[in-house]
This record gives structure tokens, sequence and C-alpha cells, in this order.
């Protein structure tokens, strides 16, 4: 039987601020325009299909956030 591992991501304005909660961004969370630093959507995207996994649903938030869902299957 296939099993799968899963990834849920945050974004706001086109940007991915965290996956599986962990702070995407290249300076801390706590310096002015941290989510500036953190990468686009689609490079994201780009980066987390090359790695296998795919995108499965798309939560809408508020104006501007969503949650991504995305699942690979696990290698063993």
């Amino acid at each position: 039987m296939r099993k799968f591992e899963y990834l849920v991501a945050f974004t706001k304005d086109d940007r991915v601020l965290l996956a599986n909660g962990n702070w995407q961004g290249e300076i801390a969370r706590s310096e002015a325009d941290a989510e500036l630093s953190c990468p686009s959507l689609f490079d994201w995207l780009a980066h987390a299909g090359a790695q296998g996994w795919e995108l499965v649903a798309v939560d809408p938030e508020e104006t501007g956030t969503a949650q991504l869902y995305l699942k690979r299957v696990h290698e063993l």
C-alpha cells in the first residue's frame, strides 16, 4: 500500500510564509520587512514540485492569504 506525506503552506500576498509551521523567510520573522524575504509563490511551488510535491487543495482565507495542501508518495 502506498503511503503519503503531507505539506501545508501558508501564503500571504503571493509569498509563502510558513511550510508545516516553519518560517520560509531568509531573515528572522521579527525583522522589519521579513515577509519580503519569503519566496514567491511561483518559485516555492516550482521548487516543491521538483521535490515530488503535488498541490492537491487550496483553501483561501482572508483577502490575500491561503493555505496550500500538498502531498507526495512517502519513500520508505
